[in-house]
């Protein structure tokens, strides 16, 4: 094996499970756009939110919101950004928020990543409309 195959990396999954977003939403394509653009506002606001808080090193109110972006990652089956905000939620209910440089740096780049993997992902749903369920064939 050379150098160049044993550093390679296989592709990162997407940061949205489309099909299990699928499946937590019955299947209707209706129900997981508003879950997508749930997420997209949510993603917007508390990102931000969380930086500020975090600076201010106000730990109850970080964990707040971080538990509030969990949840909302966990609906819309991003197991990454959920993971993230979890870690978060969990230090700064242990009050290490000066720990949390290397990780916000991670949520920020997750964050960029779900965000603009939102197009990829409507449009994986756009063909179903008022709320019937995925064609076979454009499930991921």
């Amino acid at each position: 094996m050379t150098r160049s195959e044993t550093s390679e990396q296989p592709p990162a999954p997407p940061p949205l499970a489309i099909k299990e977003l699928s499946e937590r939403c019955m299947g209707s394509a209706d129900v997981a756009m508003l879950v997508l653009n749930m997420l997209e506002k949510q993603l917007r606001g508390d990102m931000p939110e969380i930086e500020r808080l975090v600076a201010a090193q106000d730990a109850a109110l970080v964990a707040k919101a971080a538990h509030a972006l969990k949840g909302a990652a966990g609906a819309a089956a991003a197991p990454a950004l959920h993971d993230l905000a979890a870690k978060i939620e969990m230090m700064a209910k242990g009050n290490q928020l000066a720990l949390l440089s290397e990780i916000m740096v991670r949520l920020r780049a997750e964050v960029e990543r779900c965000i603009g993997y939102l197009p990829a992902a409507r449009e994986s749903l756009r063909g179903c409309a008022g709320g019937e369920p995925l064609p076979k064939e454009q499930r991921p």
